[in-house]
């Protein structure tokens, strides 16, 4: 679903009662909660176009970073920093990309890109229907999953 295509399902989901985050709709399959945070979480799953990739999912109900307080907008910051410093460690980018979308589920959510030099999107943007053939070999998302929250913990004290 997109706004593009379904704009009256998408108003509708925009609405804090009808959005499918703050009614707690299933995650999608093999969705992994990495961390809670005061006012975030963060998480992943295997089936992406780049090693690495994860997303903050703001708590309270908002579709754009304007709607925010300022306490709510600076933590939701200091949790995407935080993270970001995780992700370069564990992956060694070379540069981290942060997206905001929300053009297909209208809450507030950031994706957080590892770059690469050999990544398959040289000087383009990132192809998020670019999944095959999946970039985890056998173990490596339950490790990456490990190794961030071991690193953001480290963080953390």
């Amino acid at each position: 679903m997109s706004f593009h295509t379904k704009y009256e399902r998408w108003l509708l989901y925009s609405e804090k009662e009808n959005c499918p985050v703050c009614n707690n709709s299933p995650a999608p399959e093999d969705d992994v909660e990495i961390k809670e945070f005061p006012t975030s979480w963060l998480g992943a799953h295997p089936r992406v176009c780049l090693k690495g990739t994860c997303y903050l999912l703001l708590k309270p109900h908002a579709v754009e970073l304007l709607e925010l307080d300022e306490s709510t907008l600076l933590s939701y910051m200091k949790e995407a920093q935080l993270c970001a410093k995780a992700l370069k460690d564990v992956t060694k980018a070379t540069k981290i990309n942060y997206e905001l979308h929300g053009n297909t589920i209208p809450h507030m959510h950031m994706h957080l890109f590892p770059r690469y030099p050999d990544d398959p999107f040289p000087g383009k943007p990132i192809d998020y229907s670019r999944i095959e053939p999946p970039v985890y070999q056998e173990g490596e998302f339950d490790l990456f999953i490990k190794s961030m929250r071991s690193i953001i913990e480290e963080c953390e004290d």
